[in-house]
């Protein structure tokens, strides 16, 4: 029975964090400290401990990088972690990947809603010319903080991404 363990608790997790992603657009640590440790001492327990601390490292890495750029909120830094901690290293991968589909496919929906689809490509270059000149800091015009941002919970996209890749694989 144990091997159900890992599995239940990312879906509990993802289900949770997607619901309050989707509600109050943020995600509780109350939820995600403790699914981190959970998931830890699980990989601990059952084995995959070091595939678990890597994917949790990983998911910190890069929950910061995109935080710092201003593209994600706190909350889904801690998320990313606690998922990565939960999944260990190869579902995690699985898991980031599905979620990422699902977020850009959420984001080019509401920018055809918008009407913003034919200045996709312009505020791309401008984001990535923007690199160049604020380095890793949030581009003044695109990120979560500007008026009129497209923005959707990633939350609910790793919630999604978590039940495809616990299910499928």
């Amino acid at each position: 029975m144990t091997f159900l363990l890992e599995p239940s608790l990312a879906l509990a997790v993802g289900t949770v964090a997607a619901y309050w992603d989707w509600r109050w657009r943020r995600i509780p640590r109350w939820l995600t400290v403790p699914a981190a440790f959970c998931g830890l001492a699980a990989h601990a327990w059952l084995g995959g401990w070091w595939g678990a601390v890597a994917a949790t490292m990983a998911g910190f890495g890069l929950g910061l990088l995109l935080l710092q750029l201003g593209a994600m909120g706190g909350g889904d830094v801690k998320l990313l972690a606690a998922s990565g901690a939960i999944l260990g290293l190869n579902l995690w991968a699985i898991t980031i990947a599905i979620a990422f589909l699902i977020a850009g496919g959420t984001a080019l929906v509401q920018l055809a809603m918008r009407g913003r689809l034919l200045f996709l490509m312009s505020d791309l270059g401008a984001i990535i010319r923007g690199w160049k000149e604020y380095g890793l800091h949030p581009h003044p015009d695109h990120n979560l903080a500007t008026p009129g941002a497209v923005t959707a919970p990633f939350g609910v996209a790793l919630g999604i991404g978590i039940a495809c890749a616990v299910c499928l694989f």
